[in-house]
């Protein structure tokens, strides 16, 4: 099995390379900004093709959240619009995709653990592109 990991020099990518590593029976191809560009269609769907992945693995991101707050269109252009490029090309080659997002999605009030069924309401810029993304 073949894995494609999308910002694999970032924290999250770094941990899953850590615990993939450990299995045999993957292999894994590890892409970021300078291998691809997730911005760019055409660049995700030539890195795509060129490997094709059993599963592509989404932890890019635009993370710096205060800064999603000046950068709008940047953050929006990564979180949500890089995403779908990935979707798209992704399905094209008939892989499977997994995106991860984050708990900014949500607005904090809640007493408990949130989980993937509850309402979203995003309070920053950089909670809004993630949901936009998803």
């Amino acid at each position: 099995m073949k894995v494609l990991i999308t910002g694999s020099k970032g924290q999250l990518g770094i941990a899953l390379n850590k615990l993939l590593s450990k299995r045999k029976d993957i292999e894994i191809v590890n892409t970021d900004i300078d291998d691809m560009d997730i911005t760019n269609i055409e660049d995700v769907r030539k890195v795509l093709n060129k490997y094709n992945p059993n599963y592509v693995i989404n932890c890019a991101a635009y993370t710096k959240v205060d800064e999603c707050e000046t950068h709008q269109d940047l953050a929006f252009k990564v979180n949500a619009d890089g995403v779908k490029n990935i979707a798209v090309a992704t399905k094209e080659i008939d892989a499977t995709l997994i995106h991860v997002s984050t708990d900014y999605v949500f607005d904090g009030t809640k007493k408990e653990a949130y989980n993937e069924d509850d309402k979203t309401n995003p309070q920053s810029v950089y909670g809004k592109s993630k949901k936009a993304g998803e």
